[in-house]
């Protein structure tokens, strides 16, 4: 069996039966970060974040053992198989980055100062005409004392 192009040796001895690659829990346990064999056989194992149970391949031979490419894939590895060499090939992808946090703050380390906020300044007032004079020409009448004695044309 190949893990991540490395040979891992199935001492507890892993099978081929009915097409199908059957691995005691002894070898499943070192494709996870924990496995557990339920009351009726059925292995449950955990990779990261993901858990896969999968029920047992054979009833009555002694200790579980499962069909190891299903329960591979569901732990989210690449299963592939070479029919000439008779080898199960399992990829697992790389774990995730761990997410990036800013370091501690350290008061002795110099410090950026800060930036001014900006605020833009008002807008200048919208010029306006200046209107000179009457828009309309005047039609009312505007009463005047005279200071002379004014004659009338008409008699």
């Amino acid at each position: 069996m190949l893990v991540d192009g490395a040979l891992v040796p199935s001492a507890p001895g892993a099978r081929l039966i009915a097409g199908r690659v059957v691995a005691p829990v002894g070898l499943v346990a070192r494709l996870a970060d924990s496995v557990a064999v339920g009351p009726d056989g059925s292995v449950t194992a955990a990779r990261g974040e993901r858990r896969c149970s999968a029920p047992p391949a054979e009833a009555g031979s002694g200790e579980a053992s499962v069909a190891l490419g299903p329960l591979a894939r569901c732990l989210g590895a690449e299963v592939t198989w070479d029919g000439r060499a008779k080898t199960l090939g399992l990829a697992f992808p790389p774990p995730p980055d761990p997410l990036r946090t800013h370091p501690p703050f350290d008061p002795a380390a110099p410090q950026v100062a800060p930036t001014a906020i900006f605020t833009p300044e008002p807008a200048p007032p919208t010029p306006r005409a200046i209107a000179t004079g009457s828009p309309l020409p005047r039609r009312t009448a505007i009463p005047v004392t005279p200071s002379l004695p004014l004659t009338s044309p008409r008699p």
